[in-house]
């Protein structure tokens, strides 16, 4: 018999969890059943086991209320209340209480009962229930009788189920993306497409094709791109030229040629494989050492400005000083040395027309 009851704990732990749902049911139902009664020790009476037969109802969606009635060498009778945790119609775990009482055994004995177990259902009418029931005595020392249980139950009656409630749509929503006219900027977008909070198509790698058309989802920022996202490549040589002026033993840009060192950004943003190396510059007078020094600062300075101002990688581009060697002007003259206190860089590079 202590078998039966550590199978059946073990039943109770292992069996799985069912989740909650809307479902309804009440009415009545029956309930054929086996019970093993496990009397306390302190009692010299044999343990019994027999059929029982239960009639109950169901009165909400969790409680319900049985009688059962147990008939071996005695009787017993009990009546319990039982909340099941999900609607009768489900499988579930439940537990009960009540009171009963033997009958026929030596003396009648009065009890209060406790008990849990798991019901497994089979459609909307049948379910299959097993547990473990204690019975605390009023009398004989207050004696504890354990009993296992296992049983059919039959509900009369078809579950109802409460009608699911309706898809709320917004009323200001024409194009059904989530968001209301007022605040659509993109008010006619593909149904069921996905949308920022604007209610505009996503375009993830932002080159202006959206991401339900791009076939190149993850083109580089910035790059030029044709109708389908796809980067565009070109057949024919494209180039850029840079012209910076320094004052005289400066290495300080003016803020005058901040557009022009943005269109060299620009360009290597639109084309990404593309590097440059900036060169730097001096007129002759003043030590060749030194002005090879200060030429190269020059040439940094436009690096650093370029990679800060424009966030260009700083891998793509170098710098070299090429101080008083490559003269573009007369350093006879104050005109010629300014044109040779520079900073000059060209970009080329091969690119394919769209096909």
């Amino acid at each position: 018999m202590k078998t039966i009851i550590k199978v059946v704990a073990a039943c109770l732990i292992l069996s799985p969890l069912t989740t909650l749902a809307d479902d309804e049911s009440t009415g009545p139902y029956i309930s054929l059943g086996y019970n093993w009664f496990n009397f306390d020790d302190i009692r010299p009476i044999d343990d019994a086991d027999d059929f029982n037969f239960a009639v109950g109802f169901q009165t909400t969606n969790n409680i319900g209320f049985e009688i059962r009635r147990t008939n071996a060498d005695f009787s017993y009778t009990n009546a319990s209340l039982v909340y099941r945790y999900n609607p009768r119609n489900q499988s579930s775990f439940f537990w009960k209480a009540g009171v009963g009482r033997y009958s026929d055994l030596v003396t009648g004995e009065s009890n209060v009962s406790f008990g849990a177990g798991y019901e497994h259902n089979f459609g909307n009418n049948l379910s299959l229930n097993f547990g473990l029931e204690g019975l605390k005595q009023f009398s004989n020392g207050g004696a504890l009788d354990w009993v296992p249980f296992v049983g059919v139950n039959y509900f009369f009656g078809e579950a109802s189920k409460k009608a699911a409630a309706p898809k709320v749509v917004q009323p200001d929503d024409s194009d059904k993306d989530g968001v209301n006219d007022s605040n659509d900027q993109c008010p006619n977008t593909v149904v069921g497409v996905m949308v920022d909070a604007n209610g505009c198509e996503l375009d993830s790698d932002k080159d202006g094709v959206v991401d339900r058309l791009d076939q190149c989802p993850k083109t580089p920022m910035g790059a030029k791109v044709d109708e389908k996202g796809c980067r565009i490549i070109l057949t024919e040589d494209v180039s850029i030229r840079l012209q910076v002026q320094f004052g005289n033993d400066s290495n300080q840009i003016s803020n005058d040629y901040h557009d022009e060192i943005k269109k060299v950004a620009d360009f290597m943003k639109a084309y990404p494989d593309t590097k440059v190396v900036i060169e730097g510059h001096t007129d002759s007078r003043g030590a060749e050492s030194y002005n090879q020094r200060l030429s190269q600062k020059r040439a940094e300075a436009v690096m650093a400005y370029i990679v800060s101002q424009f966030g260009v990688e700083q891998s793509r581009i170098s710098a070299i000083g090429k101080g008083e060697l490559s003269p573009v002007a007369d350093n006879a003259t104050a005109e010629g040395r300014a044109q040779n206190r520079r900073v000059q860089a060209e970009i080329k590079t091969s690119v394919s027309k769209p096909q």
